[in-house]
């Protein structure tokens, strides 16, 4: 009989038993076995700049000879070239078109034009949480209030005191806004609101009536987009994703980790197949899937969240990440876990249990990871004490689907059975199943 096991945030299972943790594990279809929980991919060192943290870092292909613009540390970059510092301890954002780019760190503006690198006179005040480019502007967000400035057409080192628009449906300051096909989607925290362009040079941009969420934003750098898609954490501590109207993502649990949080921040990470938006807490790191719909947690080795912040950079050294294939990844050990469990009427004898994988070894593996190790424990009082790890082996290389048993586990008593395995090698590894082959009654 099948275990239930975490395939998402959390699973909750009924009764007193803690929530099923899955890490570094999501939800992947499968033609010849349905849904199966798949390894989340290793990171794979792409370059390093400055002594980090990396705060910001983009690029475009075909602009400035597709090099990539970082913020690091209180430091702006062109590919591993220092053009000077930025001042700011807010989120950082980046704004790059054809010969010029934008930096913000939460205080002044700097542009870089090919040239030479300058601090922005910028009108009121130098306190700017965001700057982006829509259609042909440069657009900053004024700490404070409902105000969006818009530099000169294409010119990002001027701008006008009056050129400004006001976000007024939902009077309140804006915290974060993205673009969605040059329709600015700019949120405060009663609400967020859409405005789109008009050609009109004096006005440029001007609210789409009637186009107004009722659900704002909970703090800046918590609205992302993914093509014509934008998710935020709402004012009400609800994740959402945009359509007709804003739909929760996530389900409940992870509303409770937002609830019990108080640092906030969503960024877009994405692999050959899978996008996803994670969500950056206090010290955890989750991930919606927008392919499946399914959060997961990310977790670095060693830690309890995940190292990479925005755009893979580190959050604590200049490294910049992607995803990579076991072998040739930087990030060698990655903590898989999966969490199984049942809650029982009465006490029951647990005879068998087995563990349904594929591990997919890579021929470039040898010596300590030729054969890598599958670790099981168990515990019978809803997770506060564990017995010690079992260990096995997932098969030589060249097996992929590999069928583990652990028998004789013993007698279970209230609140129920609970069960976890665990994977660090660095290979692939993939779970199909989790059964129960045990003796007894009392299965809720």
């Amino acid at each position: 009989m099948s275990l239930e096991y975490g395939k998402s945030a959390y699973n909750r299972t009924r009764g007193n038993l803690p929530p099923l943790e899955t890490v570094n594990m999501f939800v992947e279809a499968s033609q010849s076995q349905g849904v199966v929980m798949q390894s989340r991919p290793p990171l794979k060192q792409v370059t390093e700049v400055g002594s980090g943290p990396v705060r910001a870092s983009v690029v475009r292909d075909g602009v400035f000879s597709g090099d990539r613009f970082t913020i690091s540390g209180g430091n702006a970059y062109r590919g591993a070239t220092l053009l000077g510092a930025v001042t700011g301890t807010g989120p950082a954002s980046i704004a790059v078109r054809a010969g010029e780019v934008l930096f913000n760190a939460g205080g002044p503006l700097y542009s870089y034009n090919g040239a030479d690198f300058i601090e922005v006179a910028f009108p009121d005040s130098s306190n700017v949480t965001k700057v982006f480019y829509a259609d042909r502007y440069f657009v900053a967000i004024e700490s404070g209030t409902g105000y969006l400035f818009f530099s000169a057409v294409g010119n990002g080192r001027l701008w006008d005191e009056l050129d400004f628009f006001e976000v007024e449906s939902e009077p309140d300051a804006v915290l974060d806004a993205v673009v969605l096909d040059g329709v600015i989607a700019a949120g405060g925290q009663n609400s967020i609101e859409f405005l789109a362009p008009t050609n009109n040079a004096d006005l440029p941009f001007s609210p789409i009536q009637q186009r107004v969420f009722e659900q704002g934003v909970i703090a800046s750098g918590c609205m992302v987009q993914d093509d014509n898609t934008f998710f935020w954490i709402g004012a009400d501590k609800i994740p959402y994703r945009n359509g007709d109207v804003p739909q929760a993502i996530g389900g409940d649990f992870l509303v409770e980790r937002i609830e019990a949080s108080t640092s906030y921040r969503m960024y877009l990470l994405q692999d050959q197949r899978h996008k996803f938006v994670c969500i950056r807490l206090d010290d955890e790191t989750w991930a919606y899937d927008i392919t499946t719909g399914e959060p997961c947690e990310f977790r670095s080795y060693g830690r309890d969240n995940f190292r990479c912040g925005p755009d893979f950079g580190d959050d604590e050294t200049g490294k910049i990440w992607e995803f990579g294939e076991y072998g040739s990844a930087t990030e060698t050990l990655v903590e898989r876990i999966v969490t199984a469990g049942e809650r029982l009427l009465a006490p029951k004898v647990y005879d068998n249990v087995t563990v349904e994988c594929e591990v997919g070894t890579t021929p470039y593996l040898t010596g300590t990871y030729a054969e890598p190790i599958i670790e099981f424990r168990t515990s019978d009082d809803g997770g506060n004490q564990w017995e010690d790890w079992l260990s096995d082996t997932l098969g030589e290389q060249g097996d992929y689907r590999k069928i583990i048993e652990y028998r004789g586990l013993g007698m279970f008593n209230l609140p129920g059975f609970l069960s976890q395995i665990r994977v660090t090698d660095p290979v692939p590894f993939r779970l199909s199943g989790f059964y129960d082959n045990a003796n007894g009654k009392g299965r809720a």
